[in-house]
């Protein structure tokens, strides 16, 4: 799933989150056009007896080289600077910004006025150093201030979808979690329902309706982004009741909830790994003497979760062989789900016996 994500990511382009409304360009630069109009309209009254009249001339032919320059630089000069062809890059840009100077002056000369500069005390009638740097100056500027809000304007849209692929993908990744664990406990239930009907054993029919309960709760309520505490423990009691109908007296099961319980909310099938864990290495094995301790507590906004079970030489033997996606599975899933500080699983083997740890942030 990390790979499926990173995939993704790398493969969204400056095309892909570019694309901007063209009301949006077209209100944009009629916008700053006016704007434009009216600035220099006010400065060239001393100059021009129809100062606005010259104004939006002039600027309707400055802002034909914007817009012409801005899209170049923004659709074709830049990707390639992205793309690593620097060289290209900045020749594409010398080359436009050198023509835009040239069309310019004469373009200004021949429709607009002899004094292709008028905001200058001095009278400017040819291609003057003074005027190339100011000409270069302006188009950079509005280069610079229109690619500005583009790159902004395709940050936020970037990490809009980031966001939602992320969410996506890591959805997926809890379903695909999820799904993990019940084909793993559905297979168990049946094996022990099989080893019964060999026996012809009189508690098939009760194991029966027992997972039926249970096939009924995966279906129906851990679809759910988080899921009441009380029915998460009530299912691990439905699990605890099918694991006795096969040890009979042989193996002691404790289950001790204390806390406030009601009201409180976790992630659905998160505990249930640890109870199936004890039974599948450590129960099925200590035939003698075996025990099961499940200890639930509620402390504030925490659940303190412990489960202990017995263990034999040929216990740890089988569980090397056997192997598991139990722990592996809720790790991944609390590493997904919870933040740093929100949850804290230890697990560790002491003399003939095997401990689970887990604490939790619940949610209200």
């Amino acid at each position: 799933m990390n790979t499926v994500r990173k995939s993704f990511l790398n493969n969204l382009t400056y095309q892909q989150v570019s694309s901007i409304p063209l009301k949006s360009h077209i209100i944009f630069w009629i916008s700053y056009f006016l704007l434009n109009v009216i600035k220099w309209g006010n400065f060239y009254q001393d100059q021009f007896e129809q100062s606005y009249f010259y104004s939006f001339k002039s600027n309707l032919l400055e802002f034909s080289f914007h817009i012409i320059l801005s899209y170049l630089f923004i659709y074709i000069y830049l990707p390639k600077l992205f793309k690593g062809e620097t060289f290209k890059f900045f020749m594409l840009v010398i080359t436009s910004l050198s023509l835009t100077v040239l069309f310019k002056f004469e373009l200004t000369y021949y429709l607009l006025s002899k004094d292709v500069l008028p905001e200058i005390a001095e009278v400017i009638s040819s291609l003057t150093f003074n005027y190339v740097i100011s000409t270069l100056l302006g188009e950079i500027y509005v280069i610079t201030f229109v690619t500005s809000i583009k790159l902004v304007i395709d940050w936020i849209k970037q990490r809009e979808i980031i966001v939602k692929t992320n969410k996506i993908l890591l959805e997926n990744e809890l379903k695909y979690l999820r799904s993990q664990i019940q084909p793993h406990f559905f297979f168990n239930t049946l094996n022990n329902l099989y080893s019964l009907t060999i026996d012809k054993s009189d508690k098939a029919p009760n194991l029966i309706l027992k997972l039926s309960d249970l096939m009924k709760y995966f279906l129906y309520e851990t679809g759910k982004e988080f899921q009441k505490l009380e029915k998460e423990i009530n299912h691990i009691k439905d699990y605890i009741e099918i694991e006795k109908l096969r040890y009979d007296e042989s193996l002691s099961i404790s289950f001790v909830i204390k806390g406030e319980i009601k009201k409180k909310k976790i992630r659905p099938l998160l505990l249930i790994p640890l109870v199936e864990n004890a039974f599948k290495h450590g129960a099925r094995s200590s035939k003698l003497n075996g025990y099961i301790n499940i200890d639930l507590k509620v402390e504030g906004d925490f659940l303190n979760f412990r489960v202990e079970n017995s263990m034999t030489k040929i216990n740890n033997k089988l569980k090397e062989q056997i192997g598991g996606i139990g722990l592996s599975n809720i790790k991944k899933r609390l590493e997904l789900n919870y933040g740093e500080g929100n949850f804290d699983l230890k697990n560790f083997e002491e003399k003939n016996k095997y401990i689970a740890q887990l604490r939790v942030k619940l949610k209200t």
